[in-house]
């Protein structure tokens, strides 16, 4: 499988765990645990991607490498927090230790880093085709709008869980467009390397 292609399948997996949060939020009101799992998907498809790049492009290799170390940072802060959320602690548990907190600052601080670093060196050296090349900056931009428009629906209908679950899905969704970007319209056609005999 290409290299991009594996990138953005991962990525999308991560956004379906955002966008499941999202919904099991507005429809039940209880807030599932899946953002974890979202940088756990995230942090892979942005380290595959990464190599494909490092690999591909002739500007801004060194933020490819930015995006790879960072990529490998939400790599283990997600573990981290995979791991606590399977002993049941969470950020909010009473008894969660600051590590708990910490595991997902690294994970969400190192999702972002790697996407603001990727998104420039695919905005660089075109790897997405036509305006598919701005979405992954694109998506630091909409965060804000999608937190307004579903703040005013969520108001409108008074329902914080409504609110707080229509901005988890619509940044879902938004992460499912950059993995369909990266799996179909990458102009990057770099395959794994063979394995070795």
């Amino acid at each position: 499988m290409n290299l991009m292609r594996l990138a953005g399948v991962l990525v999308s997996l991560g956004a379906a765990m955002m966008f499941t949060k999202g919904v099991l939020l507005a429809v039940t009101g209880h807030d599932r645990s899946l953002v974890p799992w979202f940088g756990l998907f995230a942090s892979v498809g942005f380290a595959v991607a990464a190599l494909a790049l490092w690999r591909s492009v002739d500007r801004g290799r060194w933020l490819a490498a930015v995006g790879a170390v960072a990529a490998n940072l939400s790599l283990v802060g997600s573990v981290v927090a995979v791991g606590y959320l399977l002993s049941g602690t969470i950020p909010e548990s009473d008894n969660a230790s600051a590590a708990v907190g910490g595991s997902y600052v690294v994970l969400t601080a190192g999702v972002v880093v790697a996407l603001v670093s990727l998104g420039i060196v695919i905005l660089m050296n075109r790897v997405l085709a036509g305006r598919w090349r701005w979405l992954p900056l694109g998506l630091i931009v909409v965060q804000l709008p999608i937190f307004i428009v579903a703040g005013a629906v969520g108001d409108g209908l008074g329902s914080p869980d409504l609110t707080d679950g229509l901005g988890l899905m619509l940044t879902g969704v938004a992460w499912m467009t950059l993995g369909y970007a990266l799996s179909q319209k990458s102009t990057v056609r770099t395959e794994p390397l063979p394995a070795s005999t």
